[in-house]
């Protein structure tokens, strides 16, 4: 089964039309930008971005968009800042800092003579090809992608929505206080009316054919390499299968008996103990990072230097619950640690893969293999001392990983077992391209919030916050983001059933708490190689085949049917 994950032809076609006939009245070649010689910093001095290069042309553009990384890595360390140790008091200022960066870094990225130096590079790169390694290639190509995702937008529109976004974490936060539902509505409301005109203007559009749809705009900068059409026809695969098995996962469970609950308190400080001895175990690095506490919704970021991870304040009651947004979050965590910027920095090449290859790195850690029985058989006798449960039947690893692995249909994203968690990522997926269409309107979200999920799997939510208002994603903007977890699951099955042939002894491994060898496979295979490739060719030259949802059905049949 091949599903397609290259640039359409549409695309294609549009992304080698010359420059020069896309966007007309820019500057001449003598009056390009010229930049003086970089400064290179001793911590820089082996980085490629200051690499000599035949092309002046390409040299220029590696000077803007190594600055364009810096205006990056600092909003990153500043967003990170506002959701764990900012002042309260800090909370306005903050907004119009990092909404003023967003607008610096556009305006740089958006700046027309940038395109004027990709199709001078483009030149040089046709006529002497030797000159031109396979990075230097690669660089060049998704230095001109993220100039024609960025080059139409306004800068004002980039800055209000920087700064919607970051007030829509403690709008989110308020609302979900109160099932306030009036307040969310208008800024719901606002942010949809303010992301649809930045999409408008992302539209690609190549004048002998057709214009990307709004939504499609929104998902490429989160999804590069998917069409819409692409994600409804593996999604309607997946949703077919799992109508199939899941009421003979559930029928099976049904006959077995359940898991004893977990008895609390678990101590926030033993758990954050545990939390951290468990990304040691997977070769996160706590000298390039860290793990902190949040009253908003876990996130991961920063840069390889300085990641942060970024979980939800514990829930004293069940470790599982930090546990998991622990192991996930490190996911993200070992993907940007393992990115190549000691040899390319902030060149673009050197970036991640995109939301859908993050949440794949993140989702193999947590769910591939973090619900495996052999990691609880690890980590049973390390809680039951740690907390000083001893001889509590729940803490046995038997009844850690039933917990875990227990399939049920809940109205609740964020707690969803393996199985269920499809049908609520296919919801969003389905609401977002209505609200962007037009056929739905935000204040009749919540009836169909309820409707879709009575349809897909026969729950009601109770209320608002445990239905269309428990997600943070539309009010802070990421509006295309959501098939990336699915999608994300898929590519780690997929690659996973290469892993297991290339580590044989991932069982011993998990049972020791020792996923070092994994992270260093993951980190050859996935995260040194950045933006080498498109998305798509990675996951040909990983496995050898376009991804399919058929390993990510194949590992949930193994696991919650035959107990493997």
């Amino acid at each position: 089964m091949k599903i397609i994950q290259t640039i359409s032809g549409f695309f294609r076609n549009f992304l080698f039309t010359p420059l020069k006939r896309v966007f007309k009245g820019m500057g001449k070649k003598e009056e390009l930008l010229k930049l003086p010689a970089p400064f290179v910093p001793d911590e820089e001095a082996d980085s490629k971005q200051y690499e000599a290069h035949p092309s002046g042309a390409y040299m220029m553009l590696k000077m803007i968009f190594r600055d364009i990384g810096r205006y990056n890595a600092v909003i990153e360390t500043l967003g990170r800042d506002f959701l764990t140790a900012m002042p309260k008091g800090a909370y306005k200022s903050r907004l119009g800092q990092i909404g003023f960066l967003h607008r610096r870094k556009h305006e740089e990225l958006a700046n027309p003579q940038v395109a004027a130096f990709i199709e001078e590079a483009h030149t040089h790169e046709k006529s002497n090809p030797k000159d031109w390694d396979d990075w230097d290639h690669a660089n060049l190509r998704e230095m001109e992608i993220m100039y024609r995702h960025h080059c139409q937008v306004d800068p004002e529109l980039i800055e209000r929505r920087a700064r919607l976004g970051y007030e829509g974490r403690r709008v989110h936060s308020d609302v979900m206080k109160n099932n306030d539902w009036d307040t969310a509505r208008p800024f719901l409301e606002d942010m949809i009316s303010l992301t649809r005109r930045i999409a408008e203007s992302k539209c690609l559009r190549d004048n002998e054919h057709e214009s990307e749809s709004p939504y499609q705009a929104l998902m490429r900068e989160y999804i590069p390499g998917f069409r819409i059409a692409d994600i409804e026809k593996i999604f309607g695969q997946t949703r077919t299968k799992l109508d199939e098995i899941l009421p003979q996962i559930l029928e099976k469970q049904a006959a077995e008996k359940a898991p004893l609950p977990l008895k609390g308190p678990f101590p926030e400080t033993q758990q954050m103990w545990l939390n951290k001895t468990l990304l040691r175990a997977i070769g996160f690095d706590f000298s390039r990072g860290g793990l902190y506490e949040t009253g908003f919704n876990p996130v991961e970021g920063g840069t390889p230097e300085d990641t942060h991870l970024v979980i939800k304040a514990v829930n004293q009651n069940n470790f599982l619950i930090s546990m998991k947004s622990t192991l996930h979050e490190g996911g993200h965590g070992l993907y940007v640690q393992g990115l190549p910027r000691d040899i390319w920095r902030y060149q673009p090449v050197g970036y991640d893969m995109g939301n859908a290859w993050h949440e794949s790195q993140a989702l193999m850690i947590e769910m591939i293999l973090g619900r495996r029985r052999e990691f609880f058989d690890y980590l049973a006798p390390r809680v039951e001392g740690l907390f000083q449960k001893f001889n509590d039947p729940s803490m046995t690893a038997d009844n850690l990983y039933q917990l875990k692995t227990r399939v049920k249909k809940t109205a609740d994203r964020k707690t969803a077992d393996e199985v269920t968690y499809f049908y609520h990522i296919n919801l969003r997926f389905e609401l977002e391209r209505k609200l962007f269409s037009g056929e739905l309107e935000v204040k009749d979200l919540p009836d169909a919030w309820s409707a879709g999920l009575e349809e897909a799997l026969g729950v009601t939510p109770e209320n608002n916050m445990h239905g269309c208002l428990q997600d943070v994603h539309w009010f802070v903007g990421k509006f295309g983001y959501f098939p990336s977890y699915s999608l994300g699951h898929m590519i780690a099955a997929q690659v996973y059933t290469v892993m297991r042939k290339d580590i044989q002894n991932i069982p011993e491994l998990l049972s020791e708490g020792n996923l070092i060898p994994v992270r260093d496979w993951l980190n050859h295979k996935v995260h040194k190689t950045g933006r080498l490739n498109r998305p798509g060719a990675l996951m040909e030259e990983i496995t050898g085949a376009p991804l399919s949802p058929g390993p990510l059905l194949a590992h949930l049949e193994e696991r919650y049917l035959h107990n493997a």
